[in-house]
């Protein structure tokens, strides 16, 4: 009998012990949860040095409407975020954070097309389009690939987004293309 007591005793102590060393009770946090996080840490040191270097009225982040991302609350959009973070872009700092912005942010889902999307019949229009771009000040300006989107992802284009240059040779052009512009 005092060996059952004493098994007894030496579980209920290592029992006891486990669970207030374990914290199992606490869940962890998914890697969803976790890079989240992340993405908002960076995302408030990111505003910190847009602030710090001459945007003095940029917000810190807040998250999107799904919860998986962060925005900027700016009052002219993404357009105008964009605008900050390329004038970011000389600061070493902000650089380094820009760089880790877009390594944290989950990717973006692609959108099913829409009506008025060029697609592969519209190539031979937007090769037209594409020479009448570069014959009206954009030399850098690529040829469309079959699915009927422009390659400009990652290109100095990209981050001009539209521009004065862009939007004076679109119009320009518009005998050629005046649809939507797809870029992959």
């Amino acid at each position: 009998m005092k060996r059952i007591l004493a098994c007894t005793a030496l579980v209920l102590v290592c029992i006891t012990g486990c669970s207030a060393a374990g914290g199992a009770d606490t869940p962890s946090p998914s890697p969803s949860q976790n890079n989240f996080q992340r993405l908002m840490t960076i995302g408030r040191k990111m505003a910190q040095c847009a602030r710090a270097h001459g945007h003095p009225n940029f917000p810190d982040p807040v998250a999107n409407a799904e919860g998986d991302d962060i925005v900027f609350n700016l009052p002219g959009g993404n357009g105008d975020v964009k605008t900050v973070f390329r004038s970011l872009e000389g600061f070493p700092e902000c650089k380094s954070l820009l760089n880790q912005l877009s390594d944290a942010s989950p990717p973006r889902k692609s959108r099913p097309p829409r009506v008025g999307d060029p697609g592969p019949k519209d190539v031979p229009a937007l090769r037209n389009f594409a020479k009448c771009l570069r014959q009206h000040g954009i030399p850098e300006w690529p040829d469309p690939k079959a699915d009927g989107s422009f390659p400009l992802s990652g290109t100095p284009l990209q981050a001009e987004g539209k521009s004065n240059r862009i939007r004076t040779a679109a119009i320009a052009c518009e005998q050629f293309w005046s649809g939507r512009i797809l870029s992959s």
